[in-house]
């Protein structure tokens, strides 16, 4: 990386796309997003399969890292550089371009473990996604009202897991209705079979509903549920599918 450039003015265009990557439209228009984390920055840097763009450092900042010779450094002004760090780190952040996500052929039967996830909650989100890539998810299949994986609270949140699992685009949830859909998609639901005494398929494909929405009523040929009956406290949509995985991956070792 040559000598970082000083960058001071609010007004740059940079850094007017640097603001926009703090939210789902400006990371899905630019096709970049922000990384934050001295543990999860160094391990980008180490890594191949992410490519780096820029890297913004924080006044008076020495860079110890050796960087991909293609990145630019920025050193900005401290009332910039604090409005992109929204997590406090006070280090150098990343600019990284995003990785593709295909979309997903829904007609198709269930291959392994699969997630169906409307989830609009950057930091609901980011903790299944970490569960996700823990216990092995093939695919986590997103559906349109979920937010963007690489909105930078949905990457903190899964400690860097977003970068390492496979991610699909899939219809909205209003489309899951019709049944050369529907007929592949169990929903983890209230009222369904005990996960404690089910035998999971090997092939499935598992809609985990929004917080507080849960999951559209339709006609599902099937429905898994997770028994309270130990517990008072009601359990969210991130929890749920964790247990779900977990009692998956008791079965079904990867």
């Amino acid at each position: 990386m040559t000598r970082p450039r000083l960058l001071s003015s609010r007004h740059n265009p940079r850094f007017k796309r640097w603001v926009s990557l703090l939210d789902s439209p400006g990371v899905k228009t630019h096709q970049q997003c922000l990384v934050s984390g001295t543990k999860l920055r160094k391990e980008l840097i180490q890594g191949t399969e992410t490519s780096i763009c820029e890297i913004l450092l924080p006044p008076s900042y020495e860079m110890r890292e050796d960087l991909p010779s293609q990145t630019t450094g920025f050193t900005l002004a401290k009332p910039l550089f604090d409005e992109l760090d929204i997590f406090g780190t006070k280090e150098p952040l990343v600019v990284c371009t995003n990785p593709s996500i295909p979309q997903f052929d829904l007609l198709q039967p269930p291959k392994g473990l699969e997630i169906l996830c409307p989830i609009g909650d950057p930091g609901n989100l980011g903790a299944l996604l970490r569960s996700c890539r823990a216990f092995g998810v093939r695919t986590v299949i997103l559906l349109r009202e979920a937010v963007h994986p690489f909105h930078p609270k949905v990457i903190r949140a899964s400690s860097g897991a977003v970068f390492g699992q496979s991610l699909s685009q899939g219809c909205s949830i209003t489309k899951l209705y019709k049944p050369e859909i529907l007929k592949w998609i169990i929903p983890l639901d209230m009222q369904g079979e005990d996960i404690a005494t089910l035998a999971w398929p090997q092939h499935i494909r598992l809609l985990i509903g929004e917080e507080g929405i849960g999951i559209p009523s339709l006609p599902y040929s099937q429905r898994f549920s997770i028994s309270q009956i130990h517990t008072s406290i009601p359990l969210n949509a991130t929890v749920a599918g964790s247990i779900a995985l977990h009692s998956y991956r008791q079965q079904h070792r990867q």
